[in-house]
């Protein structure tokens, strides 16, 4: 047999693929671990069994995630609806637009075909107010 570089490496590859072929086996008759996840040297049991816990509790997280988001929906539609979408509520979501989150803005607005319509009132009248204290602010300076 002739002892080239190419031969040697082979030879090291094949020594080292044996053992790990007969650890992944073993990973997957033990713990019955998918062949994909086995194959991969630092994927353990521990991990396996947090995979499996996440998929069981995962229809649950799922249907408290829909149920926070209805009780979302239901509070703004009823406040639009209701009349009570108030100054703090409209300061409340103009600040959520200075913090670069308008899309929430837009998406709470677009709950009640309404609700656009008294945000832009109240935030005109919000306007109006800040405008007539800096008025005032600014005749008490001058006097």
């Amino acid at each position: 047999m002739n002892l080239n570089a190419t031969t040697i490496a082979i030879l090291l590859v094949v020594i080292l693929a044996i053992p790990y072929l007969v650890h992944v086996i073993r990973k997957v008759q033990n713990y019955s671990i998918p062949l994909i996840k086995a194959l991969n040297p630092f994927y353990t049991k521990e991990m396996h069994e947090a995979d499996q816990l996440k998929l069981s509790l995962s229809p649950i997280l799922k249907e408290m995630e829909t149920q926070d988001v209805a009780k979302f929906i239901q509070h703004w539609t009823a406040k639009f609806e209701n009349g009570g979408f108030s100054e703090q509520d409209v300061i409340d979501l103009n600040a959520r637009i200075a913090d670069g989150r308008a899309d929430q803005v837009n998406g709470i607005l677009a709950l009640h075909p309404a609700a656009r319509t008294q945000f832009q009132e109240i935030n005109e009248q919000l306007r109006l107010k800040e405008a007539a204290v800096e008025k005032e602010t600014e005749s008490e300076v001058l006097v």
